[in-house]
């Protein structure tokens, strides 16, 4: 640039020799703004020419990068037809997978049909299952019930039998002990009025744990009397001594008469056989009470006239048999 700036500045020296110094200033300064000029050109051709460069060289790489990218392209096209060729009989298969695909659930749901019909009746069947257990839980819970009761019941009705059983076995050992005091009893009194008895005075009888001493009136009163003759107290002696013993019987003094009526003066006194028969059994639980010492709380007093006969009155001998007095042990209330 330097050398072409002095060429110009000579062919201006040489045209201009008569030019003025004024004139060549201005040409001078025109010059250097031309020199400035064109080096700004030249920079910028510089500058032009170092993006051309550039350029080229992008260029020059986008023309390798385009020819790689043909190359790849093709390559890749090349694969692409082989991916086709992949992909036309991957759909063959997959046409016919989904074939087999379609026929299998087609089956699949026949079957899940048939399960569903199987599970529908198995849950029927279930329900009924439960239904009948629940039923049998029921009956069972029950019979159960039933069978607590029963238990319990065999058990009460065990512990009463067991008791039963304790109180006949008491019941019959207090039987049987009573039978004993009985039996003593009867063999006291036999032993003590065994002329009475063998003479016909006296009967003792002995009935399911009662003992009767039965006394006709002839040896205890005279006729148509209330008081205890001599002879009378003699066995009434004797039966004392053994009713003195007797401390767990009442001992009732009963007395009876015949169905003939009072009469005459004794009428006065007796008004009928209901008071003559109370009188005397009254007489003799008096001499027992107060004579023989028998304890007074177990005594007991009662007048039946005629009405308890043992003997029909149709003869002397039957109506003696019903004038009687009868000691009676029984149990006490």
């Amino acid at each position: 640039m330097k050398h072409h700036a002095i060429i110009l500045l000579a062919c201006a020296f040489a045209l201009g020799g008569c030019v003025s110094a004024s004139k060549f200033k201005d040409q001078q300064s025109q010059t250097l703004s031309q020199q400035k000029r064109a080096d700004a050109l030249q920079k910028d051709l510089d500058a032009a020419k170092a993006s051309l460069a550039v350029a080229n060289d992008g260029l020059k790489k986008a023309a390798d990068i385009e020819t790689g990218s043909r190359i790849q392209l093709k390559a890749n096209a090349d694969q692409l037809a082989s991916l086709n060729v992949q992909m036309s009989s991957l759909n063959t298969q997959m046409a016919s997978v989904q074939q087999s695909n379609k026929d299998l659930k087609e089956s699949l749901d026949a079957k899940k049909g048939e399960l569903a019909k199987k599970a529908f009746d198995l849950i029927k069947e279930k329900d009924a299952l439960s239904q009948k257990l629940a039923a049998a839980s029921n009956d069972l819970a029950a019979a159960t019930v039933r069978a607590t009761a029963a238990e319990a019941t065999l058990a009460a009705r065990e512990k009463e039998l067991a008791q039963a059983r304790d109180e006949k076995a008491a019941l019959e050992k207090a039987k049987s002990e009573e039978l004993a005091k009985v039996k003593q009893n009867y063999d006291s009194l036999t032993a003590g009025l065994k002329s009475e008895i063998s003479a016909g005075e006296v009967t003792i009888t002995q009935l399911k744990g009662k003992l009767t001493v039965n006394m006709v009136d002839r040896i205890l009163f005279d006729s148509g009397q209330a008081d205890v003759r001599a002879d009378g107290k003699k066995v009434l002696e004797k039966v004392g001594k053994i009713l003195t013993t007797v401390a767990d019987k009442d001992i009732r003094i009963e007395g009876h008469t015949d169905n003939k009526p009072i009469v005459g003066d004794l009428k006065n006194k007796y008004a009928t056989n209901w008071e003559l028969s109370t009188a005397r059994a009254t007489a003799v639980l008096r001499y027992l009470q107060d004579i023989a010492k028998v304890d007074a709380k177990h005594l007991v007093a009662a007048g039946y006239g005629e009405f308890r006969p043992v003997a029909p009155n149709d003869t002397p001998e039957q109506r003696a048999l019903n004038r009687r007095i009868e000691i009676v042990l029984v149990p006490r209330d």
